[in-house]
C-alpha cells in the first residue's frame, strides 16, 4: 500500500459506493431509487457494475460521462488495473439469478474489492484472490446473496484490513433483506461504527489487524 495514498469512501445504501482517490472517482453498483435509497446525481469517472439488476445498474443516477465496466476479465482505466472475477448470484450455479462479477483493483495504493451480489460461497481460487486486501465491500444480508453467517466465515478466510458490509436491511431499504446484526453477531473481527461520510482513509488510519467498519448511507 502506498504511503501517500488517500481514499474517500461514501456508501449510498444497498451495494452503491463512491470511492475517490488517485484522481479517479469510482462508483460501484449504482442503486435505483426503487430500493428506497435516494441521492443527488453522483459524478464519476468509472462505474463498475456487478450484474444487470435494477438495484445495481442505475446509470441514470450517475453524471460525468463515466466509462462503465460490467464484465469479468482484466481491464484498465487510467492508472488503475481492474480484475473482474466471475461468480454466481445464487448457490445453484447461476440458474436462479445468473452471474455476478467481483471486482478487485488498486486505487491510490489501496487494494480494494467489491463483491457485488455474491450469492455463493466462493471457490478456493477466488478466496485466494480476495485474501489479504486492504478494503473489501461484502454483501451480508442474505435472501439474494450470501447471508450473515456465510459472510462472517468468508471474512475470516480472506482477512481484509477493513471489511465494509453492504446489501442488508436498513430503515430506508424497500427490499426484504436480513438485518446487519445477523452478520455482526457472528463477526470474526471487532466492529466499528463510522460516523464520517465520506470516510477518509490514509495509510496511517489503516488498522493493524482486520476490522469491520459500518458506514452511514446518508
Amino acid at each position: 500500500m502506498s504511503e501517500f495514498g488517500r481514499l474517500e469512501i461514501a456508501w449510498f445504501g444497498q451495494s452503491m459506493f463512491l470511492i475517490s482517490g488517485g484522481g479517479v472517482r469510482v462508483v460501484c453498483d449504482p442503486a435505483s431509487p426503487q430500493t428506497g435509497y435516494s441521492y443527488k446525481p453522483v459524478e464519476a469517472d468509472l462505474v463498475l457494475i456487478s450484474h444487470e439488476h435494477f438495484d445495481h445498474n442505475y446509470l441514470s443516477g450517475i453524471v460525468g460521462n463515466p466509462e462503465t465496466i460490467s464484465t469479468s476479465g482484466n481491464h484498465s482505466f487510467r492508472d488503475i488495473k481492474i480484475t473482474g472475477l466471475t461468480s454466481f448470484h445464487d448457490a445453484n450455479g447461476g440458474r436462479e439469478r445468473g452471474t455476478n462479477t467481483l471486482y478487485v483493483w488498486n486505487q491510490a495504493g489501496f487494494r480494494i474489492a467489491h463483491l457485488g451480489d455474491l450469492g455463493e460461497y466462493p471457490s478456493g481460487e477466488i478466496v485466494e484472490k480476495l485474501s489479504g486486501l486492504d478494503i473489501v465491500m461484502m454483501p451480508v444480508g442474505g435472501v439474494f446473496t450470501i447471508d450473515g453467517g456465510q459472510a462472517a466465515r468468508l471474512a475470516g478466510e480472506i482477512k481484509p484490513k477493513i471489511l465494509i458490509p453492504m446489501h442488508y436491511w436498513t430503515p430506508s431499504c424497500k427490499i426484504p433483506l436480513e438485518k446487519l446484526e445477523e452478520f455482526t453477531g457472528k463477526a470474526p473481527f471487532p466492529v466499528r461504527n463510522i460516523e464520517d461520510r465520506p470516510l477518509g482513509i490514509t495509510a496511517e488510519l489503516m488498522p493493524e489487524s482486520s476490522e469491520i467498519w459500518i458506514l452511514p448511507y446518508s
